[in-house]
């Protein structure tokens, strides 16, 4: 989702360096109040007293953490999409269903795989558009004729086979399409997302991304394991959404970029261009490290505030700039076909 719009390397690296700060300044005060810290039974007691602040402070956390996560947003999430064994999850299959949205009634349709549809069933056989991302390219907010998806197939005549679905993994995008393909008798182009909220949702609660890049090119998947007791609470929730280690981001852009290329090389594979929408004010180093060193094609479109819903996905104006963004350069790719 595009809850997070603003850039890693400008936001994280910032924090980063504030908070090296503030714990250095903090190691400082300690040494300095160490000769009155009490001891013996006054000792006991204050040890005991921080104890248990942290269930405290655990409660007071998930509170605000379900605050800060808009709940109509995570219960509409809740009910448009289910369990997928093979996926994760997936938009409930075979759905029809009006879900209020950024205070706008949205209908929701899938077909039996769980593709959001405009109604019409998919056709094979049709020359089609691809797109495979989370919930931004799935339309989420958005009447299924006002997403870029269906504004771009319309533009181009070309069928829309959108496969992307809420709060997706860049991993999870890339198994969609390497499913889908094979199925399609006449894909035209493949269209993937990017934003920066991507490389933390890669670790999805665990310590490493389950995409490995591998030595020499491609990547590995490693099934990644439900988060135990210490990955659920909300102080490593916190911790780990406002601070991550160097390491940690570069393993991070590791996995991603290997699967950005894998998303690519399934496209060329078929013969077809594979362009990236990069958005959420990405910056100029992720863009260098993850599409122009290794030859990826991509458009960024980063939309203003008035053009974006309430919750953060792009609004009908904001679709239609994507749109053009992403028509222009389609058109160029296809004209030299």
């Amino acid at each position: 989702m595009m809850l997070i719009r603003r850039s890693v390397k400008a936001s994280t690296r910032r924090f980063v360096v504030g908070f090296r700060a503030a714990a250095v300044t903090a190691e400082a005060l300690l040494l300095l109040v160490v000769p009155w810290v009490p001891r013996g039974a006054s000792a006991g007691r204050l040890v005991l007293g921080a104890l248990l602040s942290l269930p405290a402070g655990e409660i007071v956390l998930r509170w605000r953490i379900e605050k800060v996560i808009r709940p109509d947003l995570l219960a509409a999430t809740a009910v448009l999409t289910a369990r997928h064994p093979r996926y994760g999850t997936t938009f409930r299959p075979s759905m029809d269903r009006v879900e209020v949205l950024s205070a706008r009634e949205i209908r929701f349709q899938t077909d039996g795989e769980g593709r959001r549809i405009p109604g019409a069933a998919i056709d094979p056989a049709a020359p089609s558009l691809v797109f495979t991302g989370e919930s931004a390219m799935a339309g989420f907010g958005l009447r299924w004729e006002e997403t870029f998806a269906a504004l771009l197939g319309a533009r181009l005549r070309l069928q829309v086979v959108n496969l992307a679905s809420p709060s997706y993994r860049i991993d999870q995008s890339w198994l969609r399409l390497a499913d889908a393909l094979p199925k399609l008798e006449r894909p035209v182009a493949v269209v993937g997302v990017f934003m920066p909220g991507l490389v933390g949702r890669s670790f999805a609660g665990q310590l490493h991304p389950p995409a490995h890049p591998l030595p020499f090119a491609g990547f590995e998947f490693v099934p990644p394991q439900p988060p135990g007791l210490l990955e659920r609470s909300g102080l490593f929730r916190t911790w780990s959404h406002l601070y991550r280690s160097d390491a940690a981001i570069e393993e991070g852009m590791r996995s991603v970029g290997a699967v950005l290329s894998g998303m690519a090389s399934l496209a060329k594979a078929r013969g077809l261009p594979c362009v990236f929408l990069v958005t959420g004010y990405t910056p100029r180093w992720m863009l260098h490290e993850l599409f122009e060193a290794p030859g990826l094609d991509f458009v960024v479109v980063d939309l203003p505030q008035d053009e974006l819903l309430e919750d953060g996905h792009p609004g009908p104006r904001g679709a239609i700039r994507i749109a053009a963004a992403l028509e222009s350069r389609l058109r160029a790719k296809l004209a030299r076909r």
